[in-house]
């Protein structure tokens, strides 16, 4: 009876510890500078403007015709558009539905 006592102490520690490791018990401090970042993301708020897409046009496309200019990337494009669609896939937008697409001003970028 000792010996199964000591297994389930020993079962139950390791699954304690394998759980604080992977999971966590403890909250997670933040660097002193993840609030200025945080405050910083509030301040630079990015504008964006609901568009229906229609047949033949692209993330790209879209992008293209709402802003004037070219300041930003494909890259920064493509994270953007995800941020604003939270679960939608860019390369695969579908016509006739609504998304929120980024607007990019010369303060923006």
């Amino acid at each position: 009876m000792k010996r199964f006592l000591r297994a389930c102490a020993i079962m139950l520690i390791l699954y304690v510890v394998a759980y604080d490791l992977k999971i966590g018990t403890l909250p997670q401090s933040t660097p002193a500078n993840a609030n200025a970042e945080i405050k910083t993301e509030k301040k630079q708020k990015k504008s964006y403007e609901t568009y229906e897409v229609k047949p033949g046009e692209t993330l790209i496309s879209v992008v293209e015709k709402l802003n004037t200019n070219g300041n930003y990337s494909i890259v920064t494009m493509i994270k953007d558009f995800k941020s604003l669609n939270p679960g939608v896939n860019p390369e695969n937008i579908q016509l006739g539905k609504s998304y929120k697409f980024p607007l990019y001003n010369k303060v923006d970028r």
